[in-house]
């Protein structure tokens, strides 16, 4: 019976237990303050890569950081450190928020539902590592790919119209994987920040646990990331003219602070940007075409005296056609639209207001509240209106007539239109020749909100080979070639105008084919891969139940 029973542990064995006990609660600890320290950081490099910091090396220092903590982590750690990498990224990103708003809780919330987002891409990634072979160099860098743009193409969709803010191709624009934009668009870029973060992250490792690492592994990807580097620059962005050129002047007429009060006095705004519009005029008489941002017209001219007089008045001045944007309210439906489109001298062939492009994706919480019973308190001041804003089914070709009697076909979306890149594309491959973003950022004042527009804008330049402009009317308003080079910008907050003649492109790229299907295609990959993971996962759980 003695010899059955089991030994008790001595009093120095319990007392080193103890010890051990300890000194792997403080390593714990250590390693859990550690990981949150770094996925912070990696959050506050990812937001240095976007304006007005515009690091765009940041974002792949950012995303291997961020890798090497989750790749170390056991699932819930990975949520929990992706949403810490999430929340310092997000919050100072949309920061903005808070302005137009007025308030802290559209800002938080806004931010939050784009860092559960970045959890479950933190989740996926050691769903995917389940797989022996997502443990070496390709593999990984297979399963990050698929894992961070399934996630940014899903947050890009859903819920509601989603918000395609903060992808990590966008400031790729002052980069050489820019010249992979007309190749497959924002998908084929981040792909590449993607890889390059993997490839930093395994070059780097303190610990080499990348399965299959040999000597001359760290050398080889440090080649490869330099070859991911340089490659594309000898891919041709071209700013060449093939179908003339357009002499275009923008105008921003600026809104003063508080912009709620200056829309309050009836043909404030407007009258803004027609002096504006005189100094274009004095200092380019011949320029073929005036464009005013989004609700440059403070009412509908159509049924507002002051406003269809101010306008009416200026295009007279001017001789040529002005694009201007203004809201119509619907009684019938009780819902607003917002429209842009030009108004063309009575020397014109058809004088007056031309054919409208309306709005296609209003701005949740922004124009339009859904669920306006249950959370309305979650508006923001540009949805602090009696009516939502409607979408309105149209074409985002927009036809001018410019000089004499020519057509000029143009791509166009308004405000934060530009960051759904099939939007754009549908218009390009209708034959637009040229990308009119109209905006009002009168909302976020001086914040970085406007250059991060003006980023996308500069992204849709290089990814379809078209001139492009973003119109606003308080700035930043930019002029951008092709090739995605900035022409002109005007400064945040104030009146102003810039002039350029801007080269028409008639030649599709790759990306203007393909539209969203990339996204598409990716984001199947992913939840197809996560289902699959968990199908496989079930079956091994099973498979262990049964062998015990």
């Amino acid at each position: 019976m003695v010899g059955r029973m089991s030994r008790q542990p001595r009093a120095s064995e319990q007392r080193s237990q103890v010890k051990n006990n300890k000194r792997g609660a403080r390593t714990g600890i250590s390693s859990f303050l550690w990981n949150s320290v770094r996925s912070i950081v990696a959050g506050g490099l990812m937001w240095a890569a976007f304006p007005d910091v515009g690091a765009w090396y940041a974002a792949i220092v950012s995303l291997a950081l961020i890798i090497a903590v989750v790749d170390h982590s056991r699932a819930w750690g990975a949520v929990f450190y992706a949403g810490l990498f999430g929340a310092a990224f997000w919050l100072p990103h949309v920061h903005w928020a808070t302005i137009a708003s007025g308030g802290w809780l559209p800002w938080v919330m806004l931010a939050l539902t784009q860092i559960l987002w970045w959890m479950l891409w933190g989740l996926s990634l050691r769903i995917f590592q389940m797989w022996r072979w997502a443990r070496q160099l390709r593999g990984a860098i297979a399963v990050n790919v698929i894992a961070w743009i399934g996630v940014e193409s899903l947050r890009s969709m859903t819920p509601f119209t989603g918000f395609p803010w903060g992808k990590v191709a966008y400031p790729q624009v002052d980069s050489p994987l820019g010249h992979l934009a007309p190749w497959g668009g924002e998908v084929l870029v981040g792909a590449a920040v993607v890889a390059l973060a993997v490839l930093l992250r395994w070059a780097f490792a303190l610990v080499p646990d990348c399965e299959g690492m040999r000597w001359y592994s760290r050398p080889a990807m440090l080649g490869s990331m330099v070859v991911i580097l340089v490659v594309p620059v000898f891919l041709p962005l071209y700013s060449d003219q093939q179908a003339g050129a357009v002499s275009v002047g923008i105008v921003q007429g600026n809104v003063e602070i508080p912009g709620a009060k200056t829309y309050a006095i009836e043909g404030k705004v407007t009258s803004n940007h027609v002096a504006v519009t005189r100094d274009l005029l004095a200092s380019a008489p011949d320029v073929e075409l005036i464009i005013w941002g989004e609700g440059a017209l403070d009412r509908d001219p159509r049924v507002n005296e002051v406003n269809g007089r101010l306008v009416r008045g200026i295009v007279e001045e001017a001789q040529r056609p002005i694009l201007v944007g203004f809201n119509e309210y619907d009684p019938q439906k009780e819902v607003i639209r917002n429209l842009y489109g030009p108004w063309y001298p009575s020397s014109a062939e058809t004088p007056g207001l031309g054919p409208l492009y309306g709005k296609q994706l209003p701005v949740p919480f922004g124009e339009y509240i859904p669920f306006r019973e249950f959370i309305s308190a979650l508006a923001t001041e540009a949805a602090q209106v009696r009516v939502d804003m409607e979408a309105v089914e149209n074409s985002s070709r927009l036809d001018v007539v410019v000089g004499e009697g020519r057509t000029l076909p143009m791509a166009t979306g308004i405000c934060f239109e530009v960051a759904y890149e099939g939007l754009i594309a549908e218009g390009v491959r209708s034959g637009g020749q040229i990308v009119v973003i109209p905006s009002n950022n009168y909302h976020f004042r001086t914040s970085p909100e406007a250059g991060q527009q003006a980023q996308m804008a500069r992204f849709r330049a290089m990814e379809f080979s078209r001139s492009a402009m973003q119109v606003s009317t308080t700035g930043e308003s930019v002029l951008i070639r092709p090739d995605g080079g900035v022409i002109a910008r005007t400064e945040r907050q104030t009146g102003d105008f810039a002039v350029a003649t801007l080269p028409l492109r008639t030649s599709l790229t790759p990306s203007a084919w393909m539209g969203y299907w990339p996204a598409y295609v990716t984001a199947v990959l992913f939840i197809g891969g996560i289902i699959m993971s968990g199908i496989i996962a079930l079956f091994r759980a099973a498979s262990r139940r049964g062998s015990r």
